[in-house]
């Protein structure tokens, strides 16, 4: 042993008090700092309760990894915190052990509790006692029991099997002489089996919390007294932080006795030890005392004093030594004696403390567990991954970062210095809160349905662009209504393909719908439009009360709440204005077609808190952050293509998520690929083959890319597909989804981890900064429409089929081919792009992506004019068979899908994308079809040619709308400009 003179910490070993330590922390033994309080400040042991480990575990990240590692076994957390537990037990115990050598085991302990909950236990606490002895496999350990009436002969037959021993929660000095008793009872069996006798054991006696209750029990008693008893009031006050060293020291008293009577002294002969009292509790809980009060005043012969760090460190920096135990003992024994003569009775303290330790202990216990078993989900719902070593650095450093706590705290320089974006990104987090803000409005919402269904209406149609749309699809795609909920059908409608919407409308009763006008700055091109179509629609049909078949969902102030009331909207629901929209799915947008659909959105909104509470902490188990350290990690690292595998009932997902993904990381020309659908047909998983370079199976597959599966339980669609992906070393992640709600919870780690995916790859990702390109092409060409009755690059910007195959040729290992298909929403088209993708995943090696315009404009858009130049987009228009003329509007909607098509391929065109566009004619399927079979070394023969008489119409001829056939709207593009009527009274929208 050292010496160090002039540290107290050392000092008191003179006087026969060893110091340990009463804390333990992984980091603490893994730094070297537990060495150095061996070394600097005089610790020869160490005490651990439930309490410590809670903190320790619970509140730090050292845990993390051995904690994922246990969770991914199996483990539960009962497991886990034992082998926690033990581990660190362990490590402390080899730590300590020259110490138990130097001192021929009398120090260099460490003590590990039973369980909390078997404290009235017997048979269980010499179970667990015997069983955790052998676990650990440490001769310097010491088991924790209780001094509870079951712990007490749990104690002699423990000591007797040769076990070491610390006695915890000892408040009364009858108990602390049933201990020492039970301790020489389990020697003496020893001794009669001829035993040997080298058992340690220590007595751990409370201080300090008996002052905390005695010091309350003295003020209540004052503040009872009369104003006049100043003498009472002066004996009482005189008599606060006097107990718990008196009920010490005649513990002390009781030691002394017992360990000098005949049966010990002949125990002794044989090699027995004394049970040393260790004084626990001797953190100064009252800032009205010394800080080093109960230290000083216990210092003597075989005793031990085991510090929490504060005092411990207090303690060596103006502790005063000296031999005080034996100091003062008839003063402790009048001490005891006027506290119970002022009516405070000791034996009812005693058993008060001890009854609240037990249950402190246990409540730590079970928090505890609580703890571990919160952060072994978070880590089942982390997912499973394997590939993704490279990225794992990108999770070290966002902890380090405490990026999740930031992003909490709503740090808008976690993205940018830039004070015009910070105003931006600050104004956006709202999502962060809407789950809290839209509980309490769940009744309100059912109400609402409730209301509607009141009025007859059987349907509901969401007319909505990019984030006010793609979750009500996902919700209606995926769910049914709850069990003995009638919901509403749900349609939606976010495309201005004049086929889609009246095949849409033809399937309505315009009586028994209502329509969801769904826009978060009110004047969405797009969702004005679909509004005129209908209202005009409905006013016509149902008269007067038209306005109640429309509510809307908007920002406060918008000229969609203006509109709103002023044409008597059935509803107005204000959304929180700091939510973005591709954000919003757990807001209004998202929740009000929920809702009329009869989903329980309390289910869906309890799935999604519990995963932003799993997104909270600075940890790599927090799922967000890790999926967001992966996605951000892995591009940088050149898998940039996010590529998601579904299960089929939960297909409509990867449309939502694609948004949120593209339109968030998708600029300053970088960006993160969402990949939906690119693996998969009609639900099931494809062949795989590259034929450009001659490759098949799980090597046919670019190796820019990250797969994503997220499995719904009871579906193995995928499973062997996957199992492939793994088994080749391909970075892949599985989620698993308990049920369809459990999508709640995925929409909030999706818009956690793609925040956090900004921060790793250094974009804003709550802007859209290229998004408003083609919109203003738009009007500019609608503009040009209306003057000249034709769009000037409607002819320059076609291309025939032969070009096709050299133009995809230009893919390159690291693009991926963007298919933009200006088309109608139906089966067959959605078979035949599927069947096109593959063919071109095929011949090219790259990924494929589908969106359909103009919808993507409104998604995946800003990636492919903002991020990385490496989309190769392909075009698709038609022209439809019957186009749709819009109330109040001098086009059609046939002219303002063309438009939307030309405007984003001449914004694609500005900048430097390689874009071709194929114009299909009025029989699109056909001519799709020979698309296909050109793509797949068929034909070549030109599909791509259209007549002048096929253009579509220039302005509404009413204000109501009607249908126009291609021989109609020729005639119309006819007209001079000169008969132009005036429009703007028609407009119900600006």
């Amino acid at each position: 042993m050292n010496s160090h003179n002039g540290n107290p910490n050392f000092d008191v070993r003179t006087y026969g008090q060893s110091f340990w330590y009463d804390n333990i922390q992984r980091s603490i033994i893994t730094s070297g700092e537990m060495q150095s309080l061996i070394d600097d400040y005089g610790v020869l042991g160490l005490t651990s309760n439930p309490a410590i480990f809670e903190k320790a575990i619970t509140g730090s990240a050292d845990y993390d990894d051995d904690i994922i590692a246990l969770a991914q076994r199996g483990a539960d957390a009962n497991a886990i915190y034992e082998a926690l537990a033990i581990a660190d037990i362990q490590s402390a115990a080899d730590l300590l052990e020259p110490i138990y050598e130097q001192t021929n085991g009398l120090d260099g302990y460490v003590s590990l509790e039973v369980s909390p909950l078997l404290a009235h236990d017997y048979e269980g606490t010499v179970s667990e006692a015997r069983r955790l002895f052998k676990l650990v496999g440490r001769k310097n350990l010491m088991v924790k029991v209780p001094a509870t009436p079951a712990g007490i002969p749990a104690i002699q037959t423990l000591i007797a099997d040769g076990i070491n021993i610390n006695v915890t929660l000892i408040f009364s000095l009858d108990g602390y002489e049933a201990v020492a008793r039970a301790y020489l009872a389990g020697l003496q069996e020893r001794a009669m089996k001829g035993q040997s006798l080298d058992v340690a054991s220590v007595a751990s006696f409370f201080v300090s919390r008996v002052d905390t209750l005695v010091d309350r029990l003295l003020d209540e008693k004052i503040a009872a007294l009369p104003e006049h008893d100043t003498a009472q009031r002066e004996r009482l006050q005189a008599l606060k932080g006097k107990a718990a060293i008196a009920n010490a020291k005649l513990a002390y008293e009781i030691f002394e006795r017992i360990f000098s009577e005949p049966a010990f002294k002949a125990l002794a002969d044989r090699g027995a030890r004394v049970q040393r009292i260790l004084w626990a509790s001797t953190s100064t809980k009252n800032p009205a005392y010394k800080d080093t009060y109960y230290v000083e005043a216990l210092i003597g012969e075989h005793t031990v004093n085991t510090l929490p760090p504060a005092t411990l460190k207090a303690f060596r920096d103006h502790g005063v030594v000296a031999p005080t135990l034996r100091e003062g003992m008839a003063d402790a024994r009048r001490t005891l004696e006027a506290l119970e003569a002022v009516g405070i009775s000791m034996q009812h303290v005693w058993q008060k403390l001890q009854d609240d330790g037990v249950r402190l202990f246990a409540d730590a216990f079970e928090s505890l567990l609580k703890g571990i078993e919160d952060k072994r989900a978070a880590v089942v719902a982390r997912g499973e991954a394997s590939g993704v070593s490279s990225a794992l650095v990108y999770v070290e450093e966002l902890v380090k970062m405490k990026a999740a706590a930031r992003l909490w705290q709503r740090e808008a320089s976690l993205w940018t210095t830039a004070p015009e974006q910070i105003r931006v990104i600050s104004n956006r987090l709202g999502w962060l809160s809407v789950i809290e803000t839209m509980k309490p409005r769940v009744d309100e919402l059912h109400a609402f349905r409730e209301h509607v269904r009141s009025m007859g209406v059987t349907d509901a149609v969401v007319l909505g662009m990019g984030g006010s749309s793609l979750a009500p699809d996902v919700m209606r795609a995926t769910f049914t209504p709850a069990e003995g909920v009638a919901g509403l059908r749900m349609h939606v409608l976010d495309t201005t393909d004049p086929t889609t919407v009246l095949s849409l409308e033809r399937r309505l009763d315009l009586r028994k719908t209502l329509f969801i006008v769904a826009s978060k700055s009110g004047s969405t091109l797009e969702v004005n439009a679909f509004y005129k179509y209908f209202r005009a629609k409905v006013d016509e049909t149902v008269g007067e009360t038209a306005g109640q078949h429309f509510v809307a969902i908007t920002d406060e102030g918008t000229s969609l709440q203006r509109l709103a009331v002023e044409e008597g909207f059935g509803r107005v629901f204000i959304n929180p204005a700091d939510i973005g929209g591709r954000y919003s799915a757990l807001s209004y947008f998202g929740l009000v077609p929920a809702a009329l659909q009869g989903l329980d959105i309390a289910k869906l909104l309890a799935r999604a808190a519990q995963m932003a509470h799993w997104c909270k902490p600075d940890s790599a188990t927090n799922p967000g952050l890790y999926l967001g350290a992966l996605m951000g990690g892995l591009a940088l690292n050149g898998r940039d293509k996010v590529t998601f595998i579904l299960s089929p009932q939960i297909e409509a997902f990867g449309d939502w998520v694609e948004q949120l993904i593209a339109e968030s990381l998708g600029k300053q020309e970088r960006g993160i690929v969402p990949v939906v659908g690119d693996l998969s047909a009609d639900g099931a998983p494809v062949a795989l083959r590259d034929t450009a370079h001659d490759k098949s199976g799980v090597a046919a597959l670019s190796p820019d890319r990250f797969f994503v599966y997220m499995r719904l339980s009871g579906d193995a669609t995928y499973d062997r597909f996957v199992a492939n992906l793994v088994k080749a070393g391909l970075p892949v992640l599985t989620l698993m989804l308990s049920d369809a709600y459990d999508l709640g919870a995925e929409f909030f780690r999706w818009e956690f981890a793609t925040a956090i995916a900004g921060v790793v790859i250094g974009v804003n990702p709550f802007d859209e900064p290229n998004v408003t390109e083609s919109k203003v092409n738009t009007k500019r060409l609608l503009d040009e429409f209306e003057q000249s009755g034709a769009f000037s690059n409607e002819w320059t910007s076609r291309s025939a089929n032969g070009q096709l195959n050299k133009f995809l040729r230009q893919a390159k290992p690291g693009d991926y081919i963007a298919i933009h298909a200006y088309l109608p929403y139906s089966d067959s088209v959605a078979q035949q792009l599927t069947r096109l993708r593959h063919l071109i995943r095929e011949k090219t090696g790259v990924p494929v992506t589908v969106g359909y315009g103009p919808r993507f404009l409104h998604s995946t858009g800003q990636l492919h004019k903002g991020g990385a130049n490496n989309v190769v987009a392909l075009q698709l228009t038609y022209d439809p068979k019957e186009d749709v003329l819009i109330a109040g509007e001098p086009f059609s909607f046939g002219t303002l899908i063309r438009a939307q098509a030309l405007g984003d391929f001449e914004s694609l065109k500005a900048h430097q994308r390689r874009v071709l566009r194929l114009h299909l004619g009025a029989d699109w399927e056909a001519a799709l079809g020979k698309v296909i079979k050109v793509v797949s070394g068929g034909s070549r023969r030109s599909v791509a040619s259209a007549k002048a008489s096929e253009a579509v119409p220039r302005r509404a001829r009413t204000k109501r709308t009607t249908k126009v056939k291609p021989d109609e709207a020729h005639a119309a593009a006819a007209r001079s400009s000169v008969e132009k009527r005036e429009v703007g009274s028609a407009r119900r929208l600006v």
